[in-house]
């Protein structure tokens, strides 16, 4: 085992390779997968491959690789069996890097003279135009190499077209990852083990474990919940976040997840009914669920909907309270496309200062009570609008004519009558609406789930599906702030799952609710979350297509009834961990 390989995406592949004698690594005992190959380097591999193939040619003598270099066997090797050339002037550039289409046309050379065959275009499909985006930086000599390559599966044809980046220097694990390709290595060897990702499949056991870790806490504090950003091994990605999400997973080398027969993301207003009985794995405690999982093909977004009693109306706490958030963001950008609601300020009428929306969003999520209690701020930005108004909006937004958002969060607004002010233009963007917020606060699981993905999934939905107004410079302020909730469940989920040093290109934004209603006597937790992250593919993946995507928004609400309210807090917290784990682990086994 290299010592720097374990959590690199073609670990398997330098491992199969590095056992058979192919390659080696240092001898400080890395291998440097990251790190780019020169011309010199990849022709030392050409004996190795390619032995069988006889000499052609009378070997090229290069002015810049005498007989002393170290490589200076292996390129005349390679020269004289027609799988490198120099250039006009007599060099091989030796120590120059080489790209990703140079290494992909010597190896179809090789391919071609091992096999005794000559390339004829004509007889070979052009799927260059299909399988990548970025055809026009082909150069012109290697595109026929390319067209071969794909026919010979030496890359992969998939169904949706992503960046080849053909002049980009490649890498060492890159250059693994095509040569097990090449050599057909057996997928029995490539394939990753994820030892807690089996092991989860006991979901008695992880409950316990999870349960275990409550000990010490109690209803005031709990193990997840309260966990806090300061503890995620993501808390340095935040400002990452929005650019991650704005981007389609073939930039960054991900394959978009599979799903079978998703459908079409509704336009604004039209109610969808997910699938119920779909999530009958999840504990009868989780009273209520909607799972949406989002896949891209063909340059659109599709979508799969499941659920448990996801549309009855239900207290969901807290949860709710990003809702008022949107509402301001939407409305503000609908007075002021061009403004970034970030930098905007809310204040009192009459005053001359204020806090930015950042802060106040921020103290919504997180708790800090650095500027007021998260349910004063609330409150306040469902000030902007009068309750009917916003209920409505919700409404028009789910398609769900039956919810009621007209309720406070139980404290009185932190400012009774505010503005958003944008300090650059000095323009008044909204003023409060000046009437009370009272009655009940009833929404489905699938309102929430709805709601965050038109916010996290913005930049792919259709027109007709994006909240009227909204720009995604100001969902940039949203998302950063949803980001930082204190409640760290799918932290925990893939911390438990084994994968959280696996995961590239995290997003997690989320807000809970959590409370004992004296009513129902029993206390309930809400967590809506929006997450996507990419994970190594399994195989032999080649190095435009190294990861798997996966992008997923849910909502969930769990109650226990004991008469002992920290033993249900307890208990709640580690079920909604649990739970989460389970959804995040069917997910990625392609069994949701």
């Amino acid at each position: 085992m290299f010592s720097d390989i374990a959590l690199h995406w073609a670990s398997e592949c330098i491992l199969a390779l590095a056992q058979r004698g192919l390659i080696s690594g240092y001898p400080n005992g890395a291998f440097r997968p990251d790190g780019v190959v020169t011309r010199a380097e990849f022709a030392a591999l050409m004996p190795k491959l390619f032995s069988q193939i006889s000499e052609r040619q009378a070997p090229a003598v290069f002015r810049d690789v005498p007989a002393e270099h170290w490589a200076s066997e292996a390129i005349a090797w390679a020269s004289g069996r027609g799988l490198f050339s120099g250039y006009e002037d007599s060099s091989f550039r030796p120590g120059q890097t080489i790209s990703r289409v140079q290494v992909i046309t010597v190896l179809t050379v090789g391919i071609e003279a091992a096999q005794g065959v000559d390339a004829i275009a004509a007889q070979i499909p052009d799927l260059t135009a299909q399988a990548f985006s970025d055809i026009d930086q082909i150069p012109a000599y290697a595109r026929e190499a390319v067209a071969s390559a794909l026919d010979r599966k030496l890359l992969e044809p998939l169904s949706e077209p992503r960046p080849l980046r053909p002049n980009q220097a490649i890498t060492r694990g890159e250059v693994a990852a095509l040569l097990c390709r090449l050599l057909s290595v057996p997928s029995k060897e490539l394939i990753r083990s994820y030892p807690e990702l089996e092991q989860a499949q006991n979901r008695q056991a992880t409950f316990q474990s999870l349960h275990r870790q409550e000990a010490g806490f109690n209803a005031e504090k709990l193990a997840f919940l309260d966990r806090g950003i300061q503890r995620s091994p993501f808390r340095n990605k935040l400002s990452q976040y929005a650019p991650q999400l704005q981007s389609v997973p073939q930039l960054s080398a991900a394959v978009a997840t599979p799903l079978t027969k998703p459908v079409a993301y509704p336009s604004r207003g039209d109610l969808l009914f997910p699938t119920e009985g779909a999530l009958d794995f999840l504990s009868s405690d989780i009273l209520s669920a909607c799972v949406c999982v989002s896949t891209v093909q063909k340059g659109e977004l599709q979508t799969r909907w499941l659920g448990k009693d996801a549309l009855s109306d239900r207290q969901l706490w807290s949860a709710t309270k990003f809702v008022p958030l949107l509402n301001v963001t939407a409305r503000a950008n609908i007075a002021a496309p061009a403004v970034e609601i970030g930098r905007c300020q809310v204040r009192a009428v009459g005053t001359q200062s204020g806090y930015s929306f950042d802060d106040l969003a921020k103290g919504i999520v997180t708790y800090d009570n650095r500027i007021a209690t998260s349910n004063s701020l609330a409150a306040m930005f469902k000030h902007f609008e009068t309750p009917a108004r916003l209920e409505e909006w919700t409404r028009q937004l789910t398609g769900n004519g039956q919810l009621s958002f007209q309720g406070r969060y139980g404290e009185a607004p932190f400012i009774e009558f505010p503005q958003l002010w944008d300090p650059k233009t000095r323009q008044v963007l909204l003023q409060a609406a000046g009437e009370k917020h009272q009655g009940q606060n009833l929404v489905s699981t699938y309102d929430l789930t709805r709601l965050l993905t038109m916010a996290g999934w913005h930049w792919h939905l259709p027109q007709s599906a994006v909240i009227p107004g909204i720009q995604g410079h100001s969902l940039s302020s949203f998302i950063q702030a949803m980001g930082a909730d204190t409640a760290r469940y799918v932290d925990v989920a893939l911390d438990t799952l084994g994968l959280t040093g696996y995961v590239r290109s995290p997003v997690i934004i989320s807000k809970s609710g959590f409370g004992r209603s004296d009513q129902r006597d029993r206390t309930e937790l809400t967590y809506s979350a929006l997450v996507q992250f990419s994970l190594p593919r399994q195989g032999a993946p080649d190095p435009t297509a190294t990861h798997q995507q996966y992008s997923l928004s849910f909502t969930l609400i769990a109650a226990k009834a004991t008469g002992d309210a920290n033993q249900e807090a307890r208990y709640v917290d580690a079920l909604m961990a649990a739970e989460v784990t389970e959804i995040l682990r069917r997910t990625i086994t392609n069994q949701l």
